[in-house]
């Protein structure tokens, strides 16, 4: 049985920080022995900070305060170390305003290095997996992720927040190397997970984002943090919360069996569904039998696509350079995509610093949706009046 624990607070003054924040790490902390003399390692959610309370990350007065209460409690060494898209670390945390506060502490604030590939055995999925293994330096691995909407994977919590210790090229490559095939992602995410074991994990969700996640979408007041040993856990008990119903993670989790018995504690708290993004695929699970080539077919006619608001773009080509098959090309000022080439990583969309691009849905799966729609009610309506 893992324990979630909850603290509800509405935002982020530091006097309800600091209480809410031990109140919720303390328990956890506490079964790995405390931190008092051990060497601390926090993996942020740090995507990019474009603005003040930007929710792509997790929150400045919150890493501080997090990094405060490891100080107060006889950390002997804190790192702060992260592989953010665009930015380096540093210069996230230089525009959080906090990179002052957090020298004073004596926390080291660097990118993730050291990476190597590591061979892994049957309980994994991929048998190689290449990713930054400082945190093997570290007593304690600290998870810290933001709760976001994801184009992708749909929601990102503590495991998806992992991904970061990929080296940049590297994750580019994984979304290159599973194209449209999510299920491989997130099997690949949950092998990060398997390997890393963050002991500490701990979820930014006062204030999260939904819609256009994980970069460009709206700030949500979710009114809540949460912690846990588990970071699977975690993500389990967060989603249910949100009424995240189908997550490819949690699928591809529950397939290999490695959810965990939950019991939920503390102030739990009672949240709207968050908006989620386009769903990034339509299954084809009629019954009914496609040849491999109109399967093909269905599914591109079918897939959320990514567009772009010409209005909001700004022409920097961001979108291009890190489009992993280079099927997005700029014509002019302008963003083109090639759509049968088009992987639906939305790596685009993640990286665009203006929200300038979305994901939604086809035309032919509003058409499918609508459609599904109708025959759900007619099936109702026949129900009701036998």
């Amino acid at each position: 049985m893992v324990d979630v624990y909850y603290a509800r607070l509405d935002d982020y003054q530091p006097e309800k920080l600091e209480n809410a924040l031990a109140g919720i790490l303390r328990p956890v902390i506490d079964l790995h022995g405390g931190v008092s003399g051990k060497k601390v390692m926090i993996k942020p959610n740090l995507l990019e900070y474009r603005k003040e309370n930007d929710p792509a990350t997790v929150h400045p007065q919150l890493l501080l305060m997090l990094c405060r209460y490891l100080k107060k409690e006889g950390a002997s060494q804190i790192a702060v170390i992260e592989n953010p898209a665009v930015q380096t670390a540093d210069a996230v945390v230089r525009e959080m305003g906090i990179l002052p506060d957090l020298e004073a502490l004596g926390v080291t604030v660097k990118n993730c290095g050291a990476y190597e590939k590591v061979s892994t055995d049957d309980k994994y999925r991929y048998r190689k997996i290449e990713l930054s293994t400082e945190f093997r330096d570290y007593d304690l691995l600290i998870d810290f992720a933001k709760a976001k909407t994801h184009a992708m994977m749909t929601l990102t919590c503590a495991v998806k927040n992992l991904f970061g210790l990929v080296r940049g090229s590297e994750r580019l490559g994984w979304h290159l190397a599973v194209g449209r095939k999510f299920d491989d992602f997130a099997d690949m995410l949950l092998d990060l997970y398997l390997f890393a074991m963050p002991q500490i994990n701990l979820l930014d969700a006062i204030i999260g984002m939904e819609g256009n996640g994980p970069g460009s979408g709206d700030a949500v007041k979710l009114g809540f943090l949460a912690a846990s040993a588990d970071a699977l856990a975690l993500d389990v008990s967060v989603a249910a919360k949100l009424g995240v119903e189908d997550m490819p993670l949690l699928n591809r989790a529950k397939a290999r069996e490695l959810i965990p018995q939950i019991t939920d504690c503390g102030e739990v708290p009672e949240v709207r569904a968050i908006k989620l993004p386009e769903p990034p695929e339509k299954k084809l699970e009629w019954g009914v039998y496609f040849p491999v080539k109109l399967r093909k077919a269905l599914r591109t006619m079918l897939l959320s696509r990514p567009v772009v608001n010409r209005k909001k773009c700004i022409s920097c080509g961001l979108c291009a350079k890190k489009c992993p098959p280079q099927t997005l090309k700029m014509t002019g000022k302008i963003p083109k995509f090639d759509y049968a080439g088009c992987i639906r990583c939305y790596c685009c969309q993640e990286f665009c610093p203006k929200g300038a691009i979305t994901v939604t849905a086809s035309f032919w799966m509003k058409v499918l949706s609508g459609l599904e729609k109708m025959i759900r009610k007619l099936n109702i309506h026949r129900k009701n009046k036998k």
